[in-house]
């Protein structure tokens, strides 16, 4: 459970459930959860029997199959920008969560900047703790 709450994406009662499931038993001397080796959900993650909406399959990238589309409405031809879009891989950011006290009027100001510039509050603390570092190093 240490260890569901740094790496999994749900909390321990959904995980209990998961383990349950899944055909693990609980050892109440050792305090660890154990599966067989012959059971058949031996080697699948345990996350796979997870029901949880936080838990979700990244959609495929809608890809246009022609440089030109057709506006219905005028009947001109238009370059499609998702034909000539480039692929980026997604960077995968590690997040660790964390509470801290703040000034309400800076706390106020943050959120009214963040709204301002189309971003979670979070994005923009992170922006700015970045920049701040980036100066000072």
């Amino acid at each position: 459970l240490d260890l569901a709450k740094e790496y999994a994406p749900v909390g321990k009662e959904k995980l209990r459930e998961a383990l349950k499931s899944a055909g693990a038993t609980f050892d109440q001397r050792t305090k660890r959860w154990y599966i067989d080796r012959s059971h058949p959900n031996a080697d699948k993650n345990v996350l796979d029997f997870v029901q949880s909406t936080r838990i979700s399959t990244p959609k495929p990238k809608k890809i246009a199959t022609e440089p030109l589309k057709v506006d219905p409405v005028t009947g001109q031809s238009q370059l499609d920008d998702d034909y000539f879009a480039i692929e980026k891989r997604s960077e995968s950011i590690v997040r660790k969560k964390v509470s801290l006290d703040m000034d309400v009027i800076l706390h106020k100001k943050l959120k009214y900047i963040a709204l301002q510039n189309d971003l979670k509050f979070y994005e923009l603390v992170e922006k700015i703790l970045k920049e701040h570092i980036q100066r000072n190093v």
